[in-house]
């Protein structure tokens, strides 16, 4: 009893640290923030432009989550009810643009269309590039679903439409929701493609404040705005997942599942699924294809392999920096809930909204105190690190939380002390959803933007940095090896983590635990 005390009293104090850690942008932008008068700030806030950019960047939110709410629940409900050829193999062409990071997306149709720009065209490729979380996350959801329910729904005379509504909405409403926030996230925080598309957001002008006039303490006021923007629709997720039903209620697996056979239906599924992979996956690849093979300027091989070992090594090194920090926490929310838990893995939640601008300038101010830090790859990959723990942590957690209880006390009957029973038990069972949580975190910093272009080292080049210096001033060319590339080293993690089997602890990993 007492080592377990004394285990946990380590966790505890571990927690705090992670969480003062992730505590460093917030701090910052409050330090910056107070460094302005009062009358200022306000002037900042209620001026025409700020309000300006806050509602263009709302009716961008707005139009995205709903696109990708409609057309993602109507594929993954496809996927998951109507009777299709190589059912397996459809998921895959709706889970690849996760791949491919909007600014490449942009990259590719402004090449395709060069007057390709402006407010639609942003809501174009942000409905493409978040697509796929709203697919996983629905389908995540149907999957818990039982499949006797639907049938005596059917048997009582409710119609398709009615049994959707009123028998699996209910259950899957959370999931769908998580679905969303990460597409509200994303598109809140998404600095490449709007800044490309000539679409002011906040985070594109909190950028521009920081480079045009160094001006860092209004930058620090309006990402406030942005932090609150985020936590709104994070605190609306929390309120929808309440609502839901419990999953110990619902969830219990039928043997069957139930498949319509309708000839309409699956000519429509599979019509929406290549309409989807047209735009997201075949055109992208077209271009960057047709581009890499028209390109007339020598490609500069060695600068193509030194920007992609330093692309792997340093997303590499993020991601176990984040897999380090995260592990107390992921332990902690495994057990039995913890005050200390609960408002760490609050603060890590909202954090993880803050898009790469924030919290680069954050991590700059921060280094720049250290001389030893700043202008390193590890001070870059610690900003990765930051920017994805939410992701880390919920894969353990949730790798953790697969591990029955009663497996644990087995082998603790058997003489095992808790160091052996977390080796020998534990940890072969939760390996492998740690590791997939690792691969997604790995994913995503290779293709973070923003905090890169503010924290490499000089000289220290980066695919996303690459391609950002060529697309940015129209050279598509330049830029088609170095997106090419990029695209198809994160194509195999993503194919890992979103294969036939995998799709469920995928999303899970990925959406802090947004299955209730």
């Amino acid at each position: 009893m007492r080592k377990q005390r004394a285990m946990r009293g380590v966790l505890n104090a571990a927690v705090v640290v992670v969480a003062a850690l992730a505590l460093i942008p917030f701090l910052y932008l409050l330090v910056r923030a107070s460094q302005k008068p009062v009358n200022e700030i306000v002037q900042l806030l209620i001026r025409p432009k700020t309000l300006e950019v806050l509602a263009t960047t709302s009716a961008l939110v707005l139009c995205v989550v709903v696109i990708t709410l409609v057309i993602g629940v109507l594929i993954a409900s496809g996927l998951h009810f109507v009777r299709l050829p190589f059912r397996g193999f459809l998921l895959i062409p709706t889970a690849l643009p996760l791949a491919i990071p909007s600014y490449v997306f942009t990259y590719t149709w402004v090449a395709l269309i060069p007057d390709f720009s402006g407010f639609f065209a942003a809501v174009f490729i942000l409905s493409i590039t978040t697509l796929p979380y709203v697919i996983l996350a629905t389908l995540s959801g149907l999957r818990t679903v039982d499949s006797s329910q639907l049938e005596v729904a059917r048997s009582l005379g409710l119609k398709l439409p009615q049994v959707f509504r009123r028998v699996v909405f209910p259950q899957v409403k959370g999931h769908i929701s998580a679905g969303a926030l990460l597409a509200a996230l994303y598109t809140i925080s998404d600095f490449g493609a709007v800044s490309l598309l000539n679409v002011e957001t906040l985070t594109v002008n909190i950028q521009n404040m920081y480079r045009a006039s160094y001006d860092r303490s209004a930058a620090a006021i309006i990402s406030f705005v942005l932090i609150a923007f985020s936590t709104i629709v994070v605190l609306a997720d929390e309120r929808i997942k309440r609502q839901t039903p419990d999953s110990n209620v619902v969830k219990i697996n039928s043997v069957k599942n139930i498949l319509i056979k309708s000839a309409r239906l699956r000519f429509a599924v599979i019509a929406t699924i290549f309409l989807y992979a047209l735009n997201a996956v075949i055109i992208p690849f077209y271009v960057l294809i047709s581009r890499f093979l028209g390109n007339r300027v020598a490609i500069n091989w060695g600068d193509l392999f030194t920007a992609s070992i330093s692309t792997i090594s340093v997303a590499a090194l993020g991601s176990l920096i984040a897999l380090f920090l995260s592990a107390p926490l992921g332990i902690l929310l495994s057990g039995p809930q913890s005050r200390v838990g609960k408002t760490a893995q609050r603060i890590i939640i909202i954090s993880h909204g803050l898009p790469g601008v924030v919290v680069g300038l954050a991590i700059v101010s921060f280094g720049s105190k250290f001389g030893t830090l700043y202008q390193t790859i590890f001070l870059l990959a610690f900003a990765y690190a930051l920017l994805f723990l939410a992701k880390s942590i919920s894969s353990i957690n949730s790798s953790l939380s697969r591990v029955p209880a009663s497996v644990k006390d087995v082998a603790s009957t058997l003489g095992m002390n808790q160091w052996m029973v977390f080796k020998r038990v534990v940890a072969p069972i939760a390996a492998p959803g740690i590791g997939l949580g690792a691969v997604l975190v790995f994913l995503t910093a290779m293709k973070e933007l923003p905090a890169t272009l503010m924290l490499r080292p000089t000289g220290f080049e980066t695919l996303a940095t690459q391609i950002w210096s060529s697309a940015s001033i129209n050279r598509f060319n330049e830029a088609a090896p170095y997106a090419l590339i990029l695209v198809l080293i994160a194509t195999l993690p993503t194919f890992l983590i979103s294969r036939p089997g995998k799709a469920d602890r995928a999303f899970i990993q990925e959406s802090m635990g947004a299955d209730k």
